[in-house]
């Protein structure tokens, strides 16, 4: 009995043990704690940094401001949505937005459509919901021929379908396509409002043309033709002569057929070259005019006939028209406080947005009239 109350431990000695087995467990759950403190907190900053660039990239950029006309603002959005209605009209006839031209054009008539809004009133010029509506279902509804044996149910479900799908297809709301539809009868209706100031009846050149290179044989074009016309300049012949010519020694794809024969125009329908032919004499070649599209190329110009008053053609008076219109969007931009940003980080966004929309090939749906899309 001595002898094992001398080998027992002193009693602190226990208590001491005891103590420490107690704190143990309390040192391991604060370990715990802290390891799912630190835990938690790194998955809130690794949780941060996706929300935040998923901000940055897919819910910042298509907020971003692009175009400002007075107090209405416009996004890199809403340009993407207008190129890909664009996109869509192209798409139909086997096309596609391939160029930093599409892009610029559909930043232009942002801004355009805009100031035909504001100023739209001030002109006594509106667009009534049937209009809108009407207008969607000239081109959504089927033809007669589609439509032939089928009740009015069948047509309106086929229209509906048709709208989604092609809702679907551009990436837009019903709400934002109608207010599109809206500006752009607005805009042919301004159009027409600006281009009753055209004359119906103007001073007028009938007009042919030749397109050639320097490899060609200019010089013997010149002489035959100088030659020909030598004794008999009545515009009748002047013609026969230079039809036969352009059949032979012309490359212009667009009136070689025709034998380089444009027909009656007026002035501003030919802006770039009109200062080129439009004060020769009758049967007058025009000097070698170099071709704005490809300065490898030289055109020849030549008038057949004069005439100071003759009715505009129903394609000359269109034409006419829209350069009306855009006379007056040009002096209009002095009554709008614009403001414009697009650079080539934007740029690249717009087109890689498109990229990732033409990816996916939907089923073609018909695409309603919007001008200059």
């Amino acid at each position: 009995m001595v002898g094992d109350a001398r080998d027992a431990p002193p009693s602190g000695a226990r208590m001491d043990r005891r103590r420490m087995a107690a704190q143990l467990p309390e040192e391991h759950r604060r370990r715990q704690r802290l390891a799912f403190v630190v835990i938690s907190i790194s998955l809130l900053i690794v949780t941060a940094i996706i929300v935040a660039g998923y901000v940055m990239i897919f819910v910042l950029p298509p907020r971003q401001l692009v175009v400002r006309v007075g107090e209405v603002s416009y996004t890199r959005g809403d340009m993407v949505k207008l190129l890909r209605l664009r996109q869509a009209t192209l798409q139909a006839t086997g096309q596609n937005i391939s160029n930093s031209d599409d892009v610029f054009e559909a930043l232009q008539l942002i801004v355009e459509n805009e100031m035909i809004a504001q100023a739209a009133p001030r002109l006594g010029i509106s667009v009534t919901r049937e209009q809108v509506d009407a207008q969607i279902r000239s081109v959504m509804t089927p033809s007669e021929a589609e439509s032939l044996g089928k009740t009015e149910a069948q047509v309106q479900r086929e229209f509906e379908e048709r709208y989604r799908q092609y809702l679907n297809l551009t990436q837009v709301s019903k709400d934002e396509h109608r207010e599109l539809v809206r500006k752009s009868i607005l805009r042919e209706l301004v159009r027409q409002f600006i281009g009753d100031s055209v004359p119906a009846v103007d001073e007028q050149v009938y007009l042919h043309r030749m397109l050639m290179t320097a490899s060609d044989e200019v010089d013997v074009m010149q002489t035959r033709y100088a030659d020909a016309i030598a004794f008999d300049k009545s515009p009748e012949y002047l013609r026969a002569v230079f039809k036969a010519l352009a059949r032979e020694f012309s490359s212009d794809a667009e009136t070689v057929q025709a034998g380089g024969d444009v027909g009656w125009v007026p002035l501003g329908v030919i802006e770039d070259y009109e200062q080129r032919f439009f004060e020769l004499e009758p049967g007058e070649l025009s000097e070698l005019t170099p071709n704005f599209d490809n300065p490898q190329q030289f055109y020849f110009f030549m008038v057949s006939e004069h005439s100071d008053s003759r009715p505009l053609s129903a394609q000359n008076m269109d034409t006419l028209k829209t350069r009306a219109l855009q006379t007056w969007l040009n002096e209009e931009r002095a009554n709008h406080d614009i403001y414009a940003v697009f650079n080539s980080e934007i740029y690249g966004w717009v087109f890689e947005e498109l990229r990732i929309n033409t990816m996916i090939t939907p089923t073609p749906a018909p695409t309603p009239f919007l001008p200059g899309l």
